[in-house]
């Protein structure tokens, strides 16, 4: 793979302006589209935010989460990995968008944002560390 960048920010949700920034820079840098700029964006801001709020909780105030992306030709990959408690957001149902806002229950919007904008994601727990792979499909790219 090409045009690898690599960042670890504190996992708190102040930093995710951060880590935007950073989302920000390498595409500028990799000649990524707008459109799929803004997508990696949402991404980020959806996934870091659950590990901030869920993922670190109730642990000691002093976790990370690394973000890395990569680019090829046809994908762009981002990987983000965290310490925080095992978790897998892919294992989860779907929601029903097809109920009423008010019988649907709280949460998976967010895993259902991320699966709709990329073509793939995947999951492994190695050495501690929650490592969720989103990649999204770069052949529209400049």
């Amino acid at each position: 793979m090409l045009n690898r960048f690599s960042a670890t920010f504190s996992a708190e949700v102040g930093r995710i302006s951060d880590m935007i920034h950073f989302i920000d820079v390498w595409s500028e840098n990799a000649a990524v589209s707008d459109d799929l700029r803004q997508s990696l964006r949402l991404i980020v801001d959806e996934l870091v935010s659950n590990v901030c709020r869920h993922g670190y909780g109730s642990m000691p105030p002093d976790g990370t989460i690394t973000l890395t992306l990569f680019q090829s030709d046809d994908t762009i990959t981002l990987e983000i990995q965290d310490f925080g408690v095992p978790f897998n957001p892919l294992e989860h149902e779907e929601p029903d968008t097809s109920l009423p806002l008010e019988e649907r229950p709280i949460g998976g919007l967010g895993i259902l944002l991320v699966r709709r904008l990329s073509k793939e994601q995947l999951y492994r727990r190695d050495a501690g560390k929650n490592i969720l792979t989103v990649v999204l499909d770069n052949r529209n790219s400049p």
